[in-house]
């Protein structure tokens, strides 16, 4: 069994945001911990959740981690992209057909309320409080 992580963002009119989303999923990758990692988003950004799964799939994935890039649990991360990767409500796995290939997906959490997230919120404040 081979697995990838498909990082997941919204999507966005601005560059930068798109940037970020894929930035994160190299960085990933440079990992070597979990196999492929591509980034996909919901709207607006290319490449959408089904080209993202194609991708990995092509790199010889049959297990895909499905990561969203969001900070907080919303209708996105409950409803959207469950619904788009073929979960039922409350489902975390199942199995999908890609190209003719049967592969397993497990939804991860969204980033949440994890104490590194007020740290590096600290390390901006300390930043610019020296700056004056």
């Amino acid at each position: 069994m081979s697995s990838g992580v498909l990082v997941i963002g919204h999507g966005s009119k601005l560059k930068f945001n798109r940037d970020l989303v894929a930035s994160v999923a190299a960085k990933m990758e440079k990992m070597k911990e979990f196999g492929p990692v591509a980034a996909a988003f919901m709207q607006l950004n290319e490449p959408d959740i089904k080209t993202g799964m194609v991708s990995l799939v092509e790199q010889g994935v049959d297990t895909i981690y499905v990561q969203p890039c969001f900070l907080a649990s919303g209708i996105h991360i409950t409803e959207d992209i469950p619904n788009e990767i073929g979960l039922k409500k409350g489902e975390t796995e199942t199995t999908m057909n890609v190209n003719g290939k049967s592969i397993v997906l497990r939804y991860c959490e969204p980033i949440g309320d994890d104490d590194r997230i007020a740290q590096i919120l600290a390390d901006r404040v300390r930043a610019r409080a020296k700056k004056g």
